[in-house]
């Protein structure tokens, strides 16, 4: 795959020899792209349809595969690259130039045919206008701030990010057509691709007109269209342009300067030096329909697309196959968390995607993350190949689904699939072995016809072996262990996780097994995993393994009698003991392992969440809670730290703490356990890191901060957990401190390596260091919130040491009122004394200063400005307050009916069925919060759910003796009364099984839940249920 590069002062285009690439300013990378030289998927595309016929094909050889006949090619100069492709009796060729400021792709068009032609033109590119690092980092978390607008004057789509600080300053990209009217236009990428299609066959290429979407879209394409009518022979011409500016009158500007000449005189005098003919093999036929198969099994709160089954622990998900050979999909992937306690695990999907980490879910991924719930990309892919007919498709959904249904089931540790085509049953579960550091995908096949089936089962899997593909492929190695009878594959520059080998295998018997490391060779060359290339052309994989290559890809071949049952298990891992992988995979190959490595998973669950039970009266809260919380809580918080759309792998010293906590119901070691590994991540000063990766040497990795709260939730989670347990001699444990360079002045954050400082403390002295820490108050007697509290996204309102924060307040007077017994237990008077002098301070100025007259205040900016007043601009009254007013005892008397009444009448929408974490949303005001206000208005903490706080406001009301209104709220925003009919599904759009993180709050995007799985409020749920229901 070769690459062109043209650039001049402003901008610098790449381009493949495909036409896909991207476009980047200095170190800004404006339009997406990968890296992926196999795939080669992304890039500023130009699509071509016929009107008439619906036939759709590209420029360039992506993102459309070329079809048998057509004729492709390519050459570069110094100043232009060009590409010229002769299909469907069209000749089209694109010129792409740069001129300053501005990159232009003048596509030209002549009818070779004999017939009239209407031809449509349609752009497609996706704004990034971010470092590439960040954006690959955690794409759904960038794409958020990426706002669009349409100028009708200029016929122009202006694309900008909204800065997460004050200190920010992004370019405004503009993309517009020149020589021809625009007819149509999109902003929204979801729109143009389509759920579960990918930019091959977007759904903008069936659709007569887009949609027109333009504002907030939360992920964002740039698209333009326009039609060219073109008598036989005759010839006419579009150019599309993408241009970058300081601002957006810049850019407009952009518009206004004509093509120059020399432009012009390139496109006119290009000659293409090549002209490849390329003839490739259209997709597979897909395999003979039998009719559809679903269980009759009557679900709960079923909504067209799937519900819960009697008991509640399994969520059923039915993907009927449509009349267009796709399988209907869900809203958004609806997937699973499957881990261990060893820093192991996969996320699955209901299309089948698969993704599998070890050791680290960020920092140590086996296949890639993808975070894209629009296509739902396959990096862990299953196939079966009918090798008489010459068919192949997935036993899961995707990439390629077969002629049938399919049925998934979502449970406590495992993913079930099941599917009937070409006379095959086939029954797929993907589980995580509780005491290995691998994910096993047992297929089970049966032969329902009267012959013989020859078959072969692939599993492809794509090798990163760390955070981001680009970045580590070039230092894979690979190679066949035949002791083990595994592909084996490890990354020498991988750091602390260079010493792992990661491992595919079958763990079953073949009559015969193939491998390969070669994506190219196994997937091909501009293809994916949707059309792979040894799938159609290759026999079996050719054995090819060494260094720099990608892929983890098995065949297995077998002959089914009639009747007859096969069944294959595929492992994916890694270990640390490369001498003991033979004894590790040869003990589960043994007869039955691996059905009863997949019983004692259930049996886990099952007896895990048996632990603590509730009876509300409300379904859609005791599902929840009763399975699938305690089950988000521990799996994915605690033991994967990594879901869909969030992949951490670092533990937040807040954070996983609260999931500790909110679990002691159902085991208190677990609580235990995490309030003295926190302890080990404090310095001696008494500050503690905001998160920290753990390293296989036993080092962490993670940030120190200026935050206000991390530090206190140790001693509030240990005060939390003698009281639950009455085990007072956890203070008397004995852990570590932590020593590394101070923050200077001005400094908010510095990522370091901390080292063991040589001292150690009794728990109860590093819960005193954090509490002495942070008696420090400001201007109206109340603590400094530092660069954050609770709420990261307002990380400016303190930076500069004078803000000061009202909950932290509140949270500190709670936290003091349950240790002072604890001091005065171990007859530490003196502190205990300064406790309650402390103590009584704060509750006088949280009621003098901290009272707005109706509801208490959130915060103080550094320069006086009252943030969560009726004097505020913007964010005037703020729930974590009212909440925790309530919760700590802060409020007392009529004040308690006060705040409650406020929250009911200004936070809690019964319309939208959320309850917001501040109103309004920060917006226009001059003053900096922080990034909060970077998000758009109404979406995650910016005036949207934020579903932790939105259940201390339930807690809040249960604990005010109103129970009744408590389950009324908690029942409102239970995501299975969100999503309990098909409207109701397709607007929440997230999983019904498992709480998130926010619930959107603005059009057109009301009620539409945002990150699934990895979120704190799991815990938090089951404990704001256990505060009203009986036990």
């Amino acid at each position: 795959m070769s690459t062109h590069t043209l650039n001049n002062a402003t901008l610098n285009v790449m381009l493949t020899s495909s036409s896909a690439g991207e476009s980047s300013l200095g170190e800004l990378q404006l339009t997406r792209w990968h890296g992926d030289m196999i795939e080669d998927s992304l890039g500023f595309f130009i699509y071509l349809r016929d009107v008439d016929t619906g036939a759709f094909w590209s420029v360039g050889s992506q993102p459309v595969p070329d079809e048998d006949g057509a004729e492709y090619g390519q050459s570069f100069t110094g100043e232009a690259a060009h590409f010229i492709k002769h299909a469907h009796g069209i000749e089209a060729q694109m010129t792409v130039t740069l001129e300053a400021g501005r990159e232009l792709r003048r596509v030209h068009l002549k009818n070779i045919g004999d017939s009239p032609r209407r031809i449509e033109l349609t752009s497609y590119l996706e704004p990034v206008i971010q470092h590439a690092a960040a954006d690959a980092g955690h794409p759904a978390f960038s794409k958020l701030f990426v706002q669009t607008e349409a100028h009708a004057e200029h016929g122009a789509l202006l694309a900008k990010r909204r800065p997460r600080g004050a200190d920010e300053r992004f370019p405004v990209l503009v993309h517009a057509l020149l020589g021809a009217p625009v007819s149509g236009f999109e902003t929204d990428r979801m729109r143009f691709i389509g759920r579960g299609r990918s930019l091959a066959t977007p759904q903008a290429m069936f659709n007569a007109d887009l949609s027109h979407t333009v504002g907030n879209v939360l992920d964002a394409c740039l698209s333009l269209r326009t039609v060219l009518e073109l008598a036989p022979g005759a010839e006419a011409e579009a150019v599309f342009v993408l241009g970058v500016a300081d601002d957006r009158e810049a850019a407009l500007a952009l518009l206004e300067v004509p093509v120059s000449a020399s432009s012009a005189d390139i496109a006119v005098g290009c000659a293409m030096r090549t002209i490849e003919q390329v003839s490739l093999r259209a997709a597979p036929p897909t395999s003979c329909t039998l009719a559809p198969h679903h269980t009759a099994e009557i679900l709960q709160y079923e909504n067209s697309y799937g519900g819960f089954n009697a008991d509640g622990n399994e969520y059923v998900i039915r993907l009927p196959k449509q009349s267009n050979g796709r399988v209907k999909p869900t809203p958004l992937p609806w997937s699973n968390v499957l881990a261990n306690a060893h820093n192991s695990g996969c996320i699955v999907t209901e299309s089948g995607a698969l993704h599998t980490f070890v050791q680290n879910s960020r920092e140590h991924r086996l296949p890639p993350w993808h975070n894209d719930p629009v296509i739902d990309p396959h990096g862990e892919a299953f196939y079966i190949r009918d090798e008489d007919a010459g068919l192949y498709w997935s036993p899961m959904p995707g990439p390629v689904s077969g002629a049938g249904d399919y049925e998934v089931r979502h449970g406590l540790g495992y993913s079930h699939f099941q599917h009937i085509s070409s006379d095959l049953e086939q029954r797929s579960t993907v589980f995580v072995p509780l005491d290995v550091t691998c994910r096993i995908v047992r297929i089970e096949l049966r032969n329902l016809s009267d012959q013989p089936r020859r078959l072969s089962v692939f599993n492809v899997n794509h090798l990163v072996l760390g955070a981001v593909p680009k970045d580590t492929a070039p230092h894979l190695e690979t190679a066949w262990d035949a002791s083990a009878h595994a592909l084996i594959a490890r990354n020498p520059q991988a750091g602390a996780f260079a010493g792992g080998t990661a491992y595919a295998a079958l763990l079953s018997p073949a009559e015969a097994l193939h491998y390969s490391s070669d994506r190219a060779a196994v997937i091909g060359q501009g293809r994916s995993a949707a059309n792979p290339y040894a799938l159609e052309h290759s026999a079996t994989l050719d054995g090819r393994t060494g260094k720099s290559l990608d892929c983890a890809a098995l065949q297995a071949q077998i002959t089914l009698e009639p009747g007859d049952v096969r069944t294959l298990s595929f492992v994916l891992g890694e270990t640390n003991d490369a001498a003991g992988l033979a004894k590790l995979l040869n003990d589960l190959r043994h007869p039955g392992v691996v059905d009863a490595a997949l019983a004692q998973v259930q049996a886990f669950w099952q007896d895990f969440t048996a632990q603590a039970q509730v009876h509300t009266g409300k379904p859609e809260v005791d599902i929840l809670v009763n399975h699938w919380l305690p089950y988000q809580a521990l799996v994915c918080r605690i033991w994967a730290r990594t879901a869909y759309y969030q992949s951490g792998g670092a533990f937040g010293f807040r954070d996983q703490l609260q999931d500790a906590l909110n679990l002691i119901r159902h085991d208190a070691t677990l609580t235990r356990q995490q309030i003295l590994l926190n302890a080990a991540n404090q310095f001696v000063e008494g500050d503690v890191l905001h998160w920290w990766h753990p390293y296989p040497d036993g080092s962490s990795r993670g940030i120190r901060t200026r935050f206000s709260d991390d530090l206190l939730w140790m001693p509030y989670a240990t005060a939390k957990y003698i009281q639950h347990t009455g085990e007072n001699s956890i203070l008397d444990e004995q852990v570590r401190y932590l020593s590394g360079a101070l923050l200077e002045e001005g400094e908010d954050e510095r990522f370091m390596v901390p080292t063991e400082s040589g001292t150690q403390g009794d728990l109860y002295d590093h819960c005193c260091r954090t509490l002495d820490r942070s008696l420090k108050t400001g201007a109206h007697g109340l603590p400094l919130m530092g660069t954050g509290d609770w709420n990261d996204g307002m990380n400016r309102v303190g930076r500069e040491g004078k803000g000061e924060s009202v909950w932290v307040g509140m949270f500190l007077y709670a936290i003091l009122g349950d240790f002072i017994p604890l001091c005065e237990a171990r007859r530490d008077l003196t502190r205990a004394e300064k406790y309650r002098a402390h103590r009584a301070k704060l509750f006088a100025a949280l009621n003098t200063e901290g009272w707005d007259g109706d509801w208490y205040r959130r915060a103080w900016y550094d320069n006086g400005a009252v943030l969560g007043s009726k004097a505020s601009d913007e964010c005037q009254i703020d729930t974590l307050a009212q909440a925790w007013a309530v919760l700590t005892g802060t409020a007392t008397g009529e004040r308690v009916e006060q705040v409650l009444h406020a929250m009911d009448a200004r936070l809690i929408d019964k319309d939208v069925g959320i309850i917001r974490l501040l109103t309004p949303a920060f917006d226009h005001t001059p003053h900096d919060p922080g990034y909060i206000k970077g998000y758009v208005a109404g979406v995650r903490e910016n005036g949207g759910q934020y579903t932790h706080a939105a259940l201390w406001a339930v807690m809040a009301y249960a604990q005010a003796g109103q129970k009744d209104k408590a389950l009324e709220l908690l029942s409102m925003i239970s995501p299975i009364r969100h999503a309990a009919t098909q409207q109701g599904a397709e607007r929440y759009m997230t999983e019904p099984y498992v709480i998130a993180a926010d619930v959107y709050g603005v059009e057109p995007h009301n009620g539409r839940g945002g990150w699934t799985w990895y979120t704190g409020s799991a815990g938090w749920m089951m404990t704001a249920a256990w505060e009203i229901a009986p036990r």
